[in-house]
């Protein structure tokens, strides 16, 4: 059975928005998220984490009250993002409100300032990308427009230009600019999948799993872990994630910041240790 082009186009839209939330969640993407431990360096000075079993308790805590926390914020954000009742004023002031709620539940200082950096990274590669795609396009518009055979196969592979141009995240930029915002590194994530993203669920399931990894690469240098309990412990928290995904999904922002108080005290104490490895 031959797949007709409309198929084959949103295929590739489908399959290129997925690798979009891939590589903004990949921990070689450089908005610094590797220096991170979020407080997880305090557990294993103070010897609550010592072996493969301990971590796998901490990931387990972490996911429980993480659709309160990162993952909620996210969620929120893409929601808000892809509502298309929701005028462009209207997506303003949600944003506005969102992000004042999760920078004041930031209550770490560290924590806070880290993810300020890392939204405004990911807001200036992103507007990097978007800008060299539009030079690219620029470039194979005088070509196609010299080679009409070309046309076919530049409408083909069009079907991913959606993934260029990020409208929600130049938004928030733009708050930030005028001090509006302060930037909050989920929110952002959010903005870009509502902007990229095939469905706000599964957006939110690879932001997770980044999430998680970056732990597991903090618990194989801290601890130390072996990379194969601490791929054991990944690969078994996937059923916990969905789930908090799916926690996520339901919540409003007053649930926001319910639980994790003790995630906040060890961030806290992290800032006055006397060696550590991360920033935060």
């Amino acid at each position: 059975m031959t797949m007709k082009n409309a198929d084959i186009a949103a295929l590739n839209d489908a399959q290129a928005r997925h690798l979009a939330m891939l590589q903004v969640c990949d921990s070689v993407f450089p908005v610094g998220a590797f220096a991170l431990s979020n407080g997880m360096e305090t557990f294993v000075q103070r010897d609550f984490l010592r072996r493969g079993a301990d971590f796998e308790q901490y990931v387990r805590d972490y996911l429980a009250v993480a659709p309160y926390r990162e993952i909620g914020q996210m969620v929120l954000a893409g929601k808000y993002g892809t509502d298309r009742r929701m005028s462009a004023a209207g997506l303003e002031r949600k944003v506005i409100a969102l992000d004042e709620l999760a920078s004041a539940l930031q209550s770490a200082r560290e924590i806070r300032e880290g993810s300020e950096r890392m939204c405004t990274r990911l807001l200036k590669l992103v507007r990097q990308m978007d800008a060299a795609h539009e030079m690219r396009d620029a470039r194979d518009g005088e070509i196609i427009a010299v080679h009409e055979h070309a046309t076919e196969r530049h409408r083909l592979e069009g079907a991913t230009d959606a993934l260029y141009g990020s409208p929600k995240l130049d938004l928030y930029a733009r708050l930030i600019a005028d001090g509006r915002c302060r930037g909050v590194h989920a929110i952002a994530m959010g903005l870009y999948a509502a902007d990229h993203a095939a469905g706000v669920r599964e957006a939110a399931v690879t932001y997770g799993y980044s999430l998680l990894s970056a732990l597991t690469m903090c618990a194989a240098k801290a601890i130390p872990l072996s990379q194969y309990v601490g791929q054991v412990a990944l690969h078994d928290a996937f059923p916990r994630l969905i789930r908090a995904v799916d926690i996520a999904l339901t919540l409003k922002p007053e649930d926001l910041g319910i639980s994790g108080a003790y995630l906040d005290i060890a961030a806290m104490q992290h800032e006055t240790l006397y060696s550590r490895l991360y920033m935060s």
